[in-house]
């Protein structure tokens, strides 16, 4: 069988920035997108980053468009989702299909060894002798590739996190979940109608939650009969905790705008701590009843709206035959996890939302029992919300050192 050198799941900006890096390798190199390049940034396109442009885009990326001549944004531009997108990642994908296979609405549904199960040769360097096996789905059809390597840069995206208790569906939330919003609405801009002088229920305790909580605080103070409740699991006096020696300055006015809101919200308008989404039903054709847990007290509601702002998980099933040691907690890789957890401390002694990077975790967080197979931006952070996109790119470069065979012996090689 004939098997690239790499192929990488997810055409986001930490599965861009790999691409960026095998290229100038000369290995061949498949990056299989499930949508469009770039879809999930698109999303959220309306979004300012805190962060600013040197920390979004890879060193690798940026070489490859500065040998074009392309120009980039300053340094220190905070730029939204969609400037990055244009800038940046599109220039990006298309500076690269010139040396890597770029195929756009295949989605990867599993990888594992071409002719070795999960249990045999356990842990053992062996089992690199045998490539990887990927099923793809494309226009309906599936088809197999095969590679050497495997970097699964997919993300969390796309896999919100259920409001109910402990993480689990609220009672009724699997039938209602069409009708409940798990990204940032964007309520000041193209979502605003949908929002304006309707009654709003925000789940949520982290940035995320407090951006909506913002923009429907604007919201209210601009249009009459716009209402929200804030629901939120924590009990430490304010929605948010500031980030101690936080070096991005534009998340903390977001974390001082929030608890204001919190402390002192619009007419109408209410934060709840100590709070958990017990139950969802469809009220009628516009609206919701829900059943709120208020510090131990039952109370029943109805709101035309309901945003659930409480994370994402990895889908892990894509790897579900091969060796991989995932952390019981977050569901990322065990070393990661297990390296978040020290420098961050226990999650009741400081805010989770913190920022770690990769030079805090160390290249051999990356490895797991299966060797060549790497889980690498926001989906090996697993649930933690601590993920900065820098931090995708140092992992990349790690895991390029990591490679279990001579990248200059590649397939690909010039």
């Amino acid at each position: 069988m004939q098997a690239m050198d790499l192929a990488i799941i997810g055409g986001g900006p930490v599965g861009l920035e790999a691409a960026a890096r095998a290229a100038r390798a000369g290995l061949a190199t498949v990056l299989f997108e499930a949508g469009e390049v770039a879809d999930h940034v698109r999303a959220w396109g309306w979004l300012r980053l805190f962060s600013p442009f040197e920390w979004n885009a890879g060193p690798a990326g940026i070489e490859v468009l500065r040998d074009r001549g392309h120009v980039l944004p300053a340094a220190e531009a905070l730029l939204t989702g969609a400037e990055l997108r244009t800038h940046y990642l599109l220039p990006l994908a298309a500076a690269l299909r010139s040396g890597v296979e770029v195929r756009e609405g295949a989605r990867v549904r599993d990888v594992a060894r071409a002719d070795r199960l999960k249990g045999e040769a356990l842990g053992d360097a062996a089992r690199a002798e045998e490539p990887f096996r990927l099923l793809v789905e494309e226009k309906g059809a599936e088809t197999e590739v095969f590679a050497r390597a495997v970097f699964d840069c997919s993300g969390t995206y796309g896999q919100p996190n259920w409001a109910g208790p402990a993480g689990t569906p609220a009672i009724g939330e699997r039938s209602a979940r069409r009708a409940i919003e798990y990204r940032i609405p964007d309520v000041l801009g193209a979502q605003r109608r949908r929002y304006s002088a309707r009654r709003t229920l925000l789940l949520g305790s982290g940035h995320s939650a407090a951006t909506t909580a913002c923009g429907l605080g604007a919201l209210a103070r601009a249009v009459p009969g716009t209402r929200f409740t804030w629901a939120s699991r924590e009990a430490h006096g304010v929605p948010l905790r500031a980030i101690p020696d936080d070096p991005l300055p534009e998340r903390v006015k977001l974390t001082r705008r929030a608890n204001a809101i919190a402390a002192e919200p619009p007419p109408g308008c209410e934060w709840l701590s100590r709070s958990r989404l017990l139950a969802v039903r469809q009220a009628d054709s516009r609206g919701l009843e829900v059943d709120l847990d208020v510090d131990g007290h039952v109370r029943r509601d109805r709101f035309d709206r309901v945003v659930a702002n409480v994370g994402y998980e990895p889908d892990d099933g894509l790897y579900r035959q091969l060796q991989v040691h995932a952390c019981y907690a977050s569901l990322g890789p065990m070393g990661v996890s297990a390296a978040l957890l020290a420098a961050q401390g226990p999650p009741d002694d400081a805010p989770a939302d913190c920022c770690i990077g990769a030079d805090a975790l160390g290249p051999d967080t990356l490895r797991n029992p299966e060797p060549d197979f790497f889980i690498l931006g926001a989906k090996s952070f697993g649930k933690n919300s601590a993920f900065l996109m820098r931090t995708g790119y140092e992992q990349v470069a790690d895991a390029f050192s990591l490679l279990g065979w001579n990248t200059a012996r590649a397939t690909g090689a010039r």
